[in-house]
């Protein structure tokens, strides 16, 4: 989508996966980018702008289980990709397709929360976020667990553990904060911040409702944060020690729950997606567990030059 379009017109559409798209990642440095989804793979795109046509570079096969997660590593040319799928993190050679490294299989999972389905317990890996050398997986347990991403020493090697979400899904993982904070979002309802100089968690926020995806807006410290309420509420989560929102997003129409929010690198476009059901239907787990696509549709807000 060309966001600089006030229609919001579709580029180019990408027709490969078998089942849903749950996550999406850029490479910066080329026009690559890259999916994971619910078929068990992760699929690297080119996007030709000049002639807005997308081509399929690559297909990365051979996931024990749904892709979750997916980011590229490297210097952004769009090279190496990182993945999670089940309880192990991969990185991938674009170019031949194959596997380079991938985490050693854990003996240390624990038990998870009541509202978690059979099939993604336990420590099932839900997100994957790339800070300085490492990469923060949230998982089904309630943990995010730390991997290093491979830029200065072994990828996979454990960095720290972290239990930030007792007893509940951690859907969502990112960096604030010049990349000093790691953020983790609950399906209890909380974001957890997180000091990466001593993985200590410092701050607890509540939202009062359950959430599935957060992101840094800008190099700050202000966080997106999205859920079962259907709008997008922004914080100063650090300089802010109230878990009130400071700013409210409502998209047009009909709120449905929201699945999924990023932003810009300048932190002027903010865009989220989620589900096509009213808000009162069921519950974000009995949506999630029926795993019936539904129609969907994407709000982006751009900021006023005149804020």
């Amino acid at each position: 989508v060309d966001a600089r379009d006030a229609s919001a017109r579709t580029l180019a559409t990408c027709r490969a996966h078998r089942e849903e798209v749950v996550r999406v990642a850029f490479a910066r440095a080329s026009g690559r980018f890259a999916t994971g989804s619910a078929d068990g793979t992760c699929k690297v795109w080119d996007f030709d702008a000049r002639e807005r046509v997308v081509r399929e570079a690559q297909s990365l096969d051979g996931h024990p289980g749904e892709v979750y997660g997916c980011c590229f590593l490297g210097d952004g040319d769009g090279g190496v990709v990182a993945t999670c799928s089940e309880t192990e993190a991969r990185a991938w050679d674009v170019e031949r397709g194959t596997t380079t490294a991938k985490t050693a299989p854990r003996d240390d999972l624990g038990t998870s929360g009541a509202r978690t389905p059979e099939r993604w317990s336990p420590g099932y890996l839900f997100s994957m976020a790339r800070g300085d050398g490492v990469l923060a997986c949230g998982c089904s347990d309630g943990v995010v667990r730390v991997y290093g991403d491979g830029s200065s020493g072994t990828f996979g090697e454990r960095v720290a553990e972290v239990t930030a979400h007792p007893n509940a899904i951690v859907g969502s993982t990112s960096f604030i904060d010049g990349g000093r904070v790691l953020c983790s979002v609950g399906l209890d309802g909380t974001v957890v911040l997180t000091d990466v100089r001593t993985w200590g968690i410092f701050r607890r926020i509540s939202a009062g409702s359950t959430l599935t995806s957060a992101c840094g807006v800008g190099s700050g410290s202000w966080l997106a944060m999205v859920g079962e309420s259907g709008v997008v509420r922004a914080i100063d989560a650090i300089g802010d020690a109230s878990s009130s929102a400071q700013c409210v997003f409502e998209p047009k129409g009909e709120p449905v729950p929201l699945f999924c929010v990023a932003a810009n690198e300048s932190g002027t476009m903010l865009a989220c997606s989620g589900a096509g059901v009213p808000s009162s239907a069921p519950t974000l787990g009995a949506t999630f567990g029926a795993k019936t696509p539904d129609p969907s549709r994407l709000d982006v807000w751009m900021a006023s030059s005149e804020a």
